[in-house]
């Protein structure tokens, strides 16, 4: 069987599915346009491209990130392509795996209200799996979560951090961050650390880290595996659960979260997770105090890549 995956992979999560289909004897092809980086030749190189733009509308830039993705495009014929967030691409490379794959299936996971996804995209796909709910009941996506992508940890009872968390910046999530940090102030817990890629922002809590080069996912996973609590701030639209629930499942962490819809699902457990308003974020002592209950691992599988690539690709 041979299967692509395509997808805009900033941390390298989705290269984890291909690793798993490859564990599994398919051959299996990786496509990560966030490899593609371009920088100017010179300045005239530069003011070529923004003339082009600005008067007949071609993006230089853009041209030849498309050839860079069609480049590594198989000429075999594949069983299954499957994109991630398909509305990152446009309507040449979308029409290109669309003649390269006997079935093409796409994956959201972000929310149409943040990403969304045209008509005109839409209609390239045999599939469509989104892991937000409304988004599934409003445009008859097929539903199913992100997936716990690491193996297991054992629970650690020596932590470094009591809470941490790594984010971009937005307003509506960093006046909640801020928030939190208040809170742990006022318990006297000062061992946290909160980092946002992105300027610094006036007004917000002393502690926060703001940070301009995006960091690898093997560095924050270290401070996560050190760390007590997890913290989860959704975006407004939201209401499918982020990887940030499946870090902390498969790191056996707590969790304080703005997603409500988490007490729908089966692994909710109100000792293991917090559920918080965005605009007044209240911390309990009491939750801060109790200690992670393992996850029933009937439940727990039902959340692994493996279960994932088994309902997706039907292997």
């Amino acid at each position: 069987m041979r299967i692509t995956v395509l997808s805009l992979d900033l941390y390298g999560f989705n290269k984890f599915i291909v690793d798993e289909l490859k564990v599994k004897n398919v051959d299996a092809t990786y496509i990560n346009s966030a490899e593609f980086k371009y920088v100017y030749k010179n300045f005239g190189e530069k003011l070529k491209n923004f003339l082009s733009k600005t008067f007949i509308k071609k993006n230089l830039k853009k041209i030849k990130q498309t050839n860079f993705i069609l480049d590594k495009i198989p000429n075999d014929i594949q069983d299954i392509t499957l994109v991630v967030d398909p509305a990152h691409f446009n309507h040449i490379v979308l029409k290109e795996i669309r003649k390269k794959s006997v079935k093409l299936i796409a994956y959201n996971y972000d929310s149409m209200a943040h990403l969304p996804l045209p008509p005109d995209k839409i209609s390239y796909f045999d599939e469509i799996y989104s892991f937000d709910k409304d988004d599934c009941k409003n445009y008859n996506f097929k539903f199913i979560t992100n997936f716990i992508y690491s193996t297991k940890k054992k629970i650690c009872k020596n932590y470094k951090l009591k809470a941490f968390t790594i984010q971009s910046k937005s307003n509506d999530r960093i006046h909640t961050l801020s928030k939190i940090a208040d809170e742990l102030d006022a318990l006297n817990i000062n061992s946290y650390e909160f980092h946002v890629y992105g300027k610094a922002k006036k007004g917000v809590n002393n502690n926060i880290i703001f940070f301009s080069e995006r960091i690898p996912l093997d560095t924050f996973k270290n401070k996560m595996e050190n760390s007590e609590i997890l913290l989860d701030l959704v975006r407004e639209g939201q209401n499918g659960l982020s990887f940030r629930i499946f870090e902390a499942m498969a790191l056996q962490k707590k969790l304080i979260t703005t997603n409500v819809n988490i007490k729908d699902y089966d692994f909710y457990n109100p000792n293991n997770i917090l559920i918080i308003a965005k605009s007044k974020p209240i911390i309990s002592e009491k939750f801060l105090a109790v200690n992670y209950q393992p996850i029933p691992e009937n439940i727990y599988n039902k959340y692994t890549l493996e279960n994932w690539i088994k309902t997706v690709f039907k292997i």
